[in-house]
């Protein structure tokens, strides 16, 4: 624990609403693109192709992994240094990493181009899509090494609080990704490569844009000759080698899936399985624009020593990002077949059954969803990590089973999945976050399980009613049943879920407005 002290860094609930607002429309942005990619170069392309955009993805995925020991770490020390007060601190941090980054980024470009020449014998590619996906393979790598060394001035956002200014970059950058993919999509060809290039091109642009901006936030993110101090080094070091070990866990498990059915499945599972995790995978982005913007947050929290509202935040968060998935996860989760049916035109309706089940993987985790960022503010990574390795080991072991013995293809990814998250992260990683964030069970039970849950049962049997007795067939009706269920959920969480500090808050912001609207809201304010 870090010394008591007054932070710098100001924690009032006006700012993270205005982040996370910010960062929600930035990922509703790259999400609505998303679905109208995926869905014209399904329809346009081979199976082959297509695969090559998760398979060079689940390869990139490891970059973060060759550095992650060396960069990990700097946010947290340069956000508890400056809420310390201590410029002199971020000073040395930054002095200390920036030339090792430099480093390893320049040994990385080297590594990774070498890695995409050879890309052919790497990876079971057809031989008439090698050279392109050299060309993907070597772009994503100029774009990952460069931001390496950079890596070292990232914190000024994070720190300030000014994530909606770096929300503000992030949708400039898409709207010039997405400018180039269609001048390229349109105006030349139909082409996967494409995808990459926008991609890079937006990447690189915000790289830039970025690091000038955060570098003015916090000025004190500078390298001055003569502070390296190795003793930094060999703190950052530690705390990133135990989020080294917990990332590629997770990366190895995320990256294996395409690979293993690259090997000992066919490129159509690989395409069902990716299609059928856009869903759970934009839900977990969802929870990024509440769970960002209290990082800094935590992080003074718990150098400050005032535990009480550290666990508060721990329980609330987790409270609203479980009914926010459930929310849309219940008739996702339901409804899949009938969406992949609408949305590729029955083409891959296999994978509403891969879909349906990493939706109930994704929801389950919402109700620990602030642990790994409470255990990481409080620099306990490694009881975190040993745990989190112990269940991806698992989770591969498990998908090698399904997938290469018994043939079950992009459904046997999916469930490997959901039995190791059931049977080992449930009862291993969440009770350590839990006594990290000093929280009884019973405490958390109270706070976040059943104010979930009990909302969420009616509209699953809702749900269920309608698939059995009418069923689905168009977009219309999907969407209206949809909705009915998520009415159902807030009018059962306004009666059931919402505890007394969500009412107070709720009751402020009614005073604010005006009319029948006001009227309404009070409703939820008052029990």
């Amino acid at each position: 624990m870090e010394g008591t002290f007054l932070s710098r860094i100001e924690i009032k609930k006006k700012t993270v609403l205005i982040n996370s607002a910010s960062s929600a429309i930035a990922l509703l942005l790259n999400f609505s693109v998303l679905i109208w990619l995926q869905q014209y170069l399904l329809k346009r392309i081979s199976p082959e192709e297509y695969s090559l955009v998760p398979i060079l993805m689940a390869i990139m995925a490891f970059t973060p992994l060759m550095t992650m020991v060396l960069t990990d770490g700097i946010g947290r020390y340069v956000t508890v240094a400056y809420a310390k007060g201590d410029d002199a601190e971020v000073e040395r941090i930054c002095t200390t990493m920036f030339p090792i980054l430099g480093l390893v980024g320049v040994v990385f470009l080297g590594f990774g181009w070498t890695c995409a020449w050879h890309i052919d014998v790497l990876l079971d590619i057809a031989p008439d899509l090698v050279a392109e996906a050299q060309i993907m393979l070597a772009l994503l790598v100029f774009s990952a090494g460069i931001r390496i060394p950079l890596s070292a001035f990232g914190a000024g956002f994070l720190v300030k609080q000014k994530l909606m200014l770096q929300d503000i970059i992030d949708i400039g950058c898409q709207l010039l990704r997405f400018t180039v993919l269609f001048s390229l999509l349109f105006a030349v060809d139909t082409r996967v490569l494409w995808v990459i290039v926008a991609m890079v091109v937006g990447e690189i642009v915000n790289l830039i844009i970025s690091t000038i901006i955060s570098r003015r936030l916090v000025p004190a993110q500078r390298v001055r000759w003569g502070l390296f101090r190795r003793s930094i080094a060999g703190e950052i070091t530690n705390y990133g080698g135990w989020a080294f070990v917990n990332r590629v866990a997770d990366t190895v498990k995320q990256a294996l899936d395409p690979i293993i059915l690259n090997r000992f499945a066919s490129a159509v599972d690989v395409s069902v399985f990716y299609v059928g995790g856009i869903a759970p995978r934009q839900l977990r982005l969802m929870l990024t624009p509440l769970s960002r913007p209290l990082l800094p947050v935590l992080a003074a929290l718990y150098a400050t020593g005032d535990l009480v509202r550290f666990r508060n935040t721990y329980l609330r968060t987790s409270r609203y990002h479980a009914w926010l998935l459930l929310i849309v996860g219940v008739p996702a989760m339901i409804f899949s077949t009938e969406l992949m049916h609408l949305y590729l035109d029955g083409k891959y309706d296999e994978a509403g059954v891969v879909m349906s089940v990493l939706v109930f993987v994704t929801v389950l985790s919402a109700f620990n969803s602030l642990g790994p960022a409470a255990v990481a503010a409080a620099g306990q990574m490694k009881g975190m990590a040993l745990r989190f390795l112990a269940v991806q080991s698992c989770n591969i072991l498990l998908t090698i089973l399904f997938v290469a013995y018994l043939q079950e293809g992009a459904f046997g990814s999916a469930i490997s999945t959901l039995l190791a998250v059931v049977f080992l992260e449930v009862t291993l990683l969440w009770p350590f976050c839990r006594k990290v964030a000093c929280t009884p069970t019973s405490l958390w039970v109270k706070e976040v399980v059943w104010p979930c849950l009990i909302p969420a049962i009616p509209s699953a049997i809702l749900c269920i009613a309608v698939k059995v007795t009418v069923g689905v067939d168009t977009w219309f009706e999907l969407f209206f049943v949809s909705i009915l269920s998520a009415v159902l959920q807030f009018g059962l969480i306004g009666v059931f879920g919402l505890r007394q500090q969500d009412r107070v808050d709720i009751g402020r912001f009614a005073e604010r407005l005006s009319g029948p609207t006001k009227t309404i809201v009070q409703c939820f304010a008052v029990k």
